[in-house]
């Protein structure tokens, strides 16, 4: 996880938190210049300072699916607005 902040094109400063993800471990330097990179991609502003702020490992392994997981549904329906007229 790391910040930014970025000057704006016209003014002020454009500030934020954000993640990059790395499928090796990274020394400080490699994972500031990802994030660098990410910031450059994500907000189209080339000159910006990033400051490191945890560098965590996530591990997620299912131990054990039980019966009701299958009433989860995988989508949503899609709700499309109403029309409201003056008929």
């Amino acid at each position: 996880m790391y910040k930014y902040s970025c000057p704006g094109s016209w003014w002020g400063m454009y500030n934020g938190l954000r993640n990059v993800y790395s499928e090796n471990e990274l020394t400080d330097e490699e994972a500031l210049n990802l994030a660098k990179q990410d910031i450059k991609s994500t907000t189209g502003f080339k000159n910006c300072s990033a400051t490191l702020l945890v560098k965590y490992k996530l591990s997620i392994e299912s131990v054990k699916a039980y019966p009701d997981i299958t009433k989860i549904p995988f989508s949503e329906p899609l709700r499309l607005p109403k029309k409201i007229g003056l008929d």
